[in-house]
């Protein structure tokens, strides 16, 4: 990253601001000591100091580490929106790009490199060609768009084992653990995501219309029935019945009508997701697939229905073009996952809430996660430095991008009550990461495929086209996880 004009002096990490993010496992703890008794003759209490998350970079420091300047390359997806704040090219007053641009000038200045941001269209394909070529300088890190298979970086010997890489503590509080549970296999992580992609961590979300809700004078809201546990799938669409207004008068049903809900075929495939049905988990013997149960037959009917729900209106597109009916003011409910940012340009007041539960027997609220992926180059010749500087860039992520992601964009930028702020952080803490989304080697699963399926045909038959994948599925998983166990 090259830097013509810093507005604040550089700091060098190794004085680092502790900044404490919310939740921050860092912050300060008052704790009672043989200190002196006050004036008043009571007990005095000090703070005790906090562990330093710096700790095992300086005392490498100590020994005299500098890389001269060398540059640390990330390659990356191009993209109009969904801004990842990799390199920003100095301070500029928005709030993501300055607190990214600190974490960057501090970890340059600490560890003597140059952070550069690379983007590409065919950013995988340039990531692979450069690592079967044996190339260790093209590319340090990449970043991943959200959907998209990557397990043939693992099948080709593409992707590192994060957990070899010296320095990197997995298990701090600016790693994903649940991305950490879905992404080990055998005891071995080839993909991770941590604080340091944290403006793309998202996860799937429905909207409400709020000026539209309270036209319809209902007792509760869908806000207290998150906070009492009931807002189901059922409940969901008791507020959206009768709501089907042919409003264009075309005698159709269309862009231009009132609908309760909105949505296309990849949101309904979250439905199931979001009732704890996840497809796939790996264990010490392997994978288990949860693709077939009666409660799972009895979800993707219910789902199904939408498509003959009067008051649904579920494209078969994949372009989002039901965001227009609820843009326009003309839908209760939708169900969201693009851009936080443009949620400004609602013109109309909006709630936000998680994907509901099936049903009441439901534990808790499932939030899908996806986006902030990342795996180092198996070509790496010098482990301890790519170590380094991923954890730098994760603890000074976690002190300065995570809180400016939640306090001050999110919730002033964004969202417009404090229920909603509420829920958001409620949805952040269930967040959980799902292994086939982006490791599918039997291409049936990945992106919510598998779900998508019935959604496409417009049929429920799950057992019938179970029982037609399970054979690949299966032998597929398998073999990656024999490659993986024999690595």
């Amino acid at each position: 990253m090259k830097h013509t004009n810093h507005v604040l002096p550089l700091l060098c990490l190794a004085s680092l601001l502790l900044t404490v993010s919310c939740g921050d496992s860092t912050a300060k703890t008052p704790a009672a000591t043989d200190s002196p008794d006050t004036p008043d003759g009571t007990a005095a209490v000090t703070e005790a100091a906090a562990p330093d998350p710096y700790a095992s970079i300086r005392a490498k420091l100590d020994e005299g580490v500098d890389y001269g300047g060398t540059p640390f390359n990330i390659i990356s997806y191009v993209s109009d929106t969904w801004n990842i704040y990799l390199e920003p090219e100095g301070e500029n007053g928005e709030v993501l790009n300055d607190a990214a641009f600190r974490r960057n000038t501090e970890v340059e200045e600490l560890l003597g490199i140059d952070i550069t941001a690379i983007y590409h269209d065919n950013y995988v394909s340039q990531f692979r060609t450069a690592v079967l070529a044996g190339d260790s300088t093209a590319y340090d890190l990449i970043c991943f768009w959200s959907p998209g298979d990557y397990s043939g970086l693992i099948t080709d010997q593409i992707a590192y084992d994060w957990t070899q890489l010296p320095y990197v503590n997995l298990d701090a509080d600016w790693y994903n653990k649940t991305a950490n549970t879905a992404y080990s296999i055998n005891g071995k992580q080839y993909f991770a995501v941590s604080d340091f992609t944290y403006p793309v961590h998202q996860h799937f979300r429905i909207l409400y219309n709020k000026e539209l809700f309270r036209s319809l004078q209902y007792d509760s809201t869908p806000y207290d029935d998150v906070y009492a546990g009931t807002w189901t799938f059922g409940r969901m669409l008791e507020y959206s019945k009768g709501l089907y207004t042919d409003l264009d008068g075309d005698g159709k049903a269309g862009l231009g009508d009132r609908y309760g809900i909105v949505l296309n075929n990849a949101f309904c495939s979250m439905f199931p997701l979001c009732a704890g049905e996840l497809p796939v988990s790996c264990g010490e013997d392997g994978f288990t697939f949860n693709l077939f149960s009666d409660r799972i037959v009895d979800i993707v009917t219910d789902v199904v229905g939408l498509s003959e729900n009067p008051d649904a209106f579920v494209s078969r597109q994949s372009n989002n073009e039901q965001y227009k009916i609820f843009e326009a003011g003309n839908a209760l409910f939708e169900p969201y996952a693009s851009d936080p940012l443009l949620l400004r340009n609602l013109e109309f007041d909006f709630g936000y809430l998680p994907y509901p539960k099936y049903d009441e027997t439901q534990q808790d609220y499932v939030v899908v996660a996806a986006g902030g992926l990342m795996a180092v180059p198996n070509s790496l010749t010098d482990p301890e430095r790519t170590g380094l500087v991923m954890e730098a860039l994760a603890i000074a992520s976690h002190n300065y991008v995570a809180d400016a992601f939640v306090e001050q964009y999110i919730e002033n930028k964004i969202l417009r009550d404090e229920d909603s702020q509420k829920i958001y952080r409620l949805m952040r803490s269930l967040q959980t990461y799902d292994l086939s989304y982006n490791i599918d080697p039997s291409t049936k699963l990945a992106n919510y495929a598998y779900y998508s399926y019935f959604m496409n045909k417009r049929d429920a038959n799950v057992a019938s086209y179970y029982e037609k994948i399970i054979k690949v599925v299966e032998k597929k998983y398998s073999s990656m996880y024999d490659l993986i166990v024999s690595q």
